[in-house]
């Protein structure tokens, strides 16, 4: 079988398209040949085969067997360089699949309300409609997405790593979230004010959080601004971004990960942590909620600041259980999400969305 994957990516670490597409298609050229058209045509570190195309694409002008693909997959729907391309491929009988990434659900669709509602009307109602299926990372992500003919789960993964979380603090507890600085999407004011409506409660308990990020557009000093505001800069650390042989430090010395987002694809953050054993505190909006509670890899709560801070206090109460958790988290991790079985599942998928 031949896949065609298209994407705009970066070699971007905390951007969770760039890190995500990469995988797919490392673990998928296991089982299919495999390639990457990047239509901003970067090249991508740990993609084997990368094909070079003109502005104006054309299929046909691809290496062989990429001009004659069994089907193509797009990351993303909101690019305008993708209408071209889906048109090309309509005319060579060409089916498509779109992994919006978390665009199509409805909290995203509610962001710039008025302005997605034009452009879908106008460029990008076609192209979504046009595909043979749409890819959700997750059930939520499906039930909520009102777009396409036919959805269908194909998931994000992780790589279990050789290392694993051993042991845990006894007198205090560390907090940890590594990710984009992004205070709507990834819900850092719920996070710092759930912080603050619990303040002396964990500040008895021995409670810090650390956040790791890069700075970008300002979003440092705005996250530093709202922890100076709500008074919390004693529970709070804002460091920069971490990457490879830190990152893993940073996360291994942990007792909890914590993401708040509002909404979210599937996070590439939490299933990392979750492959090394470190039990997560997460909102519904990240997508994972239901499925850390059931398997008991850490704690789930509604996306707002009050609900957040009683789970925040529940989870410090709670360290008689974070060695099971983190038991747990691995196997779920590995269960759920090992690429392996991530990419037979999708390329299975694809292969009856090719016969249809």
């Amino acid at each position: 079988m031949v896949i065609l994957h298209i994407a705009c990516i970066k070699n971007d670490l905390f951007n969770g398209v760039c890190v995500a597409v990469p995988q797919h298609i490392r673990a998928q050229s296991t089982l299919a040949t495999v390639g990457l058209v990047n239509v901003n045509q970067m090249p991508i570190e740990g993609v084997a085969c990368q094909l070079d195309h003109e502005n104006d694409f054309d299929v046909n002008a691809l290496p062989s067997p990429f001009c004659k693909p069994d089907i193509v997959v797009f990351h993303e729907a909101y690019r305008i360089e993708y209408l071209k391309i889906a048109r090309n491929l309509n005319r060579n009988k060409i089916p498509y699949v779109i992994i919006p990434h978390g665009e199509l659900n409805r909290e995203a669709q509610r962001k710039k309300r008025l302005k997605k509602m034009a452009a879908n009307i106008l460029l990008f109602n076609r192209f979504i409609n046009g595909a043979v299926a749409v890819q959700c990372l997750s059930q939520r992500e499906l039930d909520n997405t009102d777009f396409g003919r036919r959805k269908f789960i194909g998931s994000n993964g992780v790589s279990m790593p050789m290392c694993r979380k051993t042991a845990f603090r006894e007198d205090s507890v560390k907090f940890v979230y590594v990710g984009r600085l992004e205070m709507s999407i990834k819900g850092l004011d719920l996070m710092i004010e759930a912080v603050r409506l619990q303040a002396d409660s964990l500040r008895a308990s021995g409670f810090s959080l650390d956040i790791y990020g890069p700075d970008h557009q300002g979003r440092a000093e705005a996250v530093e601004a709202l922890i100076r505001e709500k008074q919390v800069g004693d529970l709070i650390s804002l460091h920069g971004p971490v990457t490879g042989a830190e990152k893993e430090r940073v996360l291994l010395d942990a007792d909890i990960f914590m993401q708040t987002s509002r909404t979210e694809g599937m996070p590439m953050g939490i299933l990392e942590a979750l492959s090394y054993g470190i039990p997560c505190l997460v909102t519904e909006g990240t997508t994972l909620a239901g499925m850390i509670r059931s398997s008991d890899a850490g704690w789930g709560c509604e996306t707002e600041a009050a609900a957040l801070s009683q789970m925040l206090v529940r989870a410090v109460a709670e360290k008689e259980q974070y060695a099971s958790k983190s038991q747990h988290a691995v196997s779920f991790a590995e269960h759920h999400f090992a690429w392996e079985h991530i990419a037979a599942e999708a390329v299975k998928e694809y292969s009856k969305l090719c016969r249809m």
